[in-house]
């Protein structure tokens, strides 16, 4: 699967900011979302105003998977704070998703951003990956 776009929850930043979430060193999970899902950038705060509508499929566990390797670095030519990980994926799976949710798994679980895949994504008996962008998993710009 091709690197796809990230975006932030609009209280992805906020949890971000009131500490709540700790890039590097707090569990983070990437979730699927299920078919057809409608994302709403601006109403979710924790993982449990999405989970209802969260992906099933053969090799996928509930609550998604962790992203590994997590580090944040600065690039000063584009003034932009960038928080990596490595690729998340499920092998063998049959999985059909709409998206992805990254969250914290820690107290309230809540969220940071997500990928819409805008029409559903589709996995039989094979390799469901999401690659991130080159500048990160999500990204912060000051201007």
């Amino acid at each position: 699967m091709a690197a796809v776009e990230t975006k932030w929850f609009t209280k992805g930043g906020k949890n971000l900011v009131e500490a709540e979430i700790g890039w590097v060193t707090g569990p983070i999970n990437v979730a699927l979302m299920g078919a057809g899902f409608a994302f709403d950038q601006d109403l979710p705060e924790v993982w449990g105003d999405l989970s209802a509508q969260e992906a099933t499929g053969i090799a996928y566990v509930a609550g998604g998977t962790v992203v590994a390797n997590r580090s944040v670095v600065l690039d000063l030519p584009s003034n932009e704070t960038r928080l990596l990980g490595d690729p998340v994926q499920w092998p063998t799976s049959t999985i059909t998703a709409r998206g992805a949710v990254i969250y914290a798994t820690s107290g309230a679980k809540p969220v940071l951003g997500y990928v819409d895949f805008v029409s559903d994504r589709t996995s039989e008996n094979g390799l469901f990956r999401i690659e991130w962008p080159t500048t990160g998993v999500l990204r912060a710009r000051v201007f």
